[in-house]
């Protein structure tokens, strides 16, 4: 090998950032089924309320994921769509009672949202 190869390896912070965004799609998700099964008694009560607040959280989640497997793919409309995806997730929390379990929510939306602009110049430019 004449040394002209060209390897693209993955940043350690892009990498992390990837998956925070993977581990925070799985966790909606799985917010979202159990609520949907209703095991807790306040989401039981709900009754079809709970359905649509359901799919209010499912959705958020499957973004992540398909969104986690484009910016694995480096599709720069990703980046964008993630970006925006973030920034609402994590002005809407303010809007919500303010509690510990918020501010987790909260930072689970900022530390990726931070460190995908920190990074974008890695997502943004072209493949080699």
């Amino acid at each position: 090998m004449t040394g002209t190869q060209k390897t693209t390896q993955i940043p350690v912070i892009v990498n992390m950032t990837q998956i925070i965004i993977l581990v925070v799609g799985i966790v909606w998700i799985g917010f979202s089924l159990y609520m949907a099964i209703g095991t807790d008694p306040s989401f039981a009560k709900l009754g079809a309320y709970r359905w649509i607040m359901a799919g209010m959280t499912f959705t958020p989640g499957l973004f992540l994921l398909v969104m986690w497997f484009l910016l694995r793919k480096r599709w720069k409309t990703a980046w964008f769509l993630t970006v925006i995806a973030l920034g609402l997730m994590t002005i809407a929390i303010i809007f919500d009672q303010v509690g510990w379990v918020d501010v987790a929510v909260m930072l689970g939306s900022a530390i990726p949202l931070v460190l995908l602009i920190i990074d974008r110049k890695w997502y943004l430019k072209t493949k080699t």
